[in-house]
């Protein structure tokens, strides 16, 4: 058997959490839960949310492989009962004795956290990071979300040499004086990653803007070009400041276009000459087109793979995607990652699914004679830590 448990995990893709002291049961179930909608959802497609409505929502989220995993392991940390109300009423009671920093705290310590890079363009309005480093207890490494930049000048209606100056000058300070350690971008979500590298010719971003200014914000196609031009701005502000660019690909929540979010789309763009310099995370690995994602990172030097979403909400999956996702990636070039955000809770849970996962997939490498003992151990610290170290410079 191969034990991780001790190794310390940085987790490359998360977001802070606002402090929330007692959560009755449901509420603890919304926090922490993936999948399953919303009341918002409902409502927007014109259906009534009524106590059956908000019952089956309730019921959906719970019955998730990823969350009665998580479920059990609280039960275990907290010494109670596997059930829902059992676990909430031990969080809510050791946060009331111990205070929130000290809980939150033992949680990450007790999951091997000793850093967190956190995407703070989720949620919104934005987590005060100073108050955030000071209720985990671990190191916060933020990374800088260009769509929040994005959306503030399209709503500020300036023109284009304002528009500009300000985007660049806003990136160059969140890098430089922000504190910042890296941009990253969920285009997927918006206009998708089939983006023409020539997007970065002078006129695209002042042409595409203009149209949208006309069109009072539905500037069809413009929109599209707008962002795309913006991104390719973006790749080369991260090669001036040597810092990663985290690019969301694959699954995401229910708004996602799904086809559109492929990393296979970026290729064209991710080879063209005047963007090699760039690091480029791929967040999700592109989950469930990882094989993708891998394919990438074999082929072209600055790709680096995270597992995120995949691990640790396709629950039992985590082993053979953790497996799948080495088939191709460099052992060097793939990070732990959670994406978990609204409680402490799961950040724990995560990473002790994580490890596990690993410890299941190196083994079977072990057996199957591609790798030693002692290398699976190294690869474990990689994967786990030293790569995303190595990335950040932390």
């Amino acid at each position: 058997m191969l034990d991780f448990s001790d190794m310390s995990v940085i987790d490359v893709h998360c977001h802070p959490y606002p402090r929330k002291n007692k959560l009755s049961a449901d509420e603890w179930v919304d926090e922490v839960s993936f999948g399953g909608g919303s009341a918002e959802y409902l409502q927007a497609g014109g259906i009534e949310v009524d106590a059956a409505a908000m019952a089956m929502l309730q019921r959906v989220k719970r019955d998730t492989l990823y969350f009665r995993y998580m479920l059990r392991r609280l039960a275990e940390y907290f010494q109670v009962e596997a059930t829902v109300d059992a676990v909430v009423d031990a969080r809510n009671r050791a946060i009331a004795e111990q205070g929130y920093a000290a809980y939150a705290h033992g949680l990450h310590q007790a999951g091997g956290i000793t850093a967190l890079i956190v995407d703070d363009g989720h949620p919104l309005p934005q987590v005060d990071l100073k108050n955030f480093r000071a209720q985990v207890g671990v190191d916060v490494v933020p990374i800088f979300r260009i769509e929040v930049l994005i959306q503030q000048l399209l709503d500020a209606d300036c023109g284009w040499a304002e528009f500009q100056r300000d985007y660049d000058d806003g990136i160059a300070s969140a890098l430089s004086e922000g504190g910042y350690k890296g941009l990253k971008s969920i285009i997927a979500y918006r206009t998708g990653l089939d983006i023409d590298p020539r997007s970065r010719s002078a006129d695209q971003g002042m042409v595409a803007l203009e149209q949208i200014r006309r069109a009072r914000g539905r500037g069809g196609d413009a929109v599209k070009q707008l962002r795309d031009h913006l991104f390719c701005r973006a790749i080369e502000r991260c090669i001036d400041y040597g810092a990663p660019f985290q690019v969301h690909t694959g699954m995401g929540d229910w708004e996602v276009h799904l086809e559109a979010c492929r990393p296979a789309l970026l290729m064209e763009l991710l080879r063209y000459p005047a963007y090699r310099a760039c690091k480029i995370l791929l967040v999700h690995t592109g989950y469930p087109y990882h094989a993708e994602a891998g394919y990438l990172a074999n082929v072209l030097p600055n790709i680096w793979c995270d597992l995120s979403e995949g691990l640790p909400f396709a629950g039992n999956a985590a082993a053979r995607i953790i497996a799948e996702v080495l088939e191709m990636v460099p052992i060097s070039r793939v990070c732990y990652g959670s994406d978990t955000y609204g409680s402490p809770e799961p950040f724990y849970s995560s990473a002790l699914l994580g490890k596990q996962a690993l410890a299941q997939a190196l083994r079977i490498l072990i057996d199957d004679g591609f790798m030693s003992r002692a290398q699976a151990y190294d690869a474990a610290k990689l994967i786990l830590a030293d790569n995303a170290r190595q990335l950040y410079g932390i």
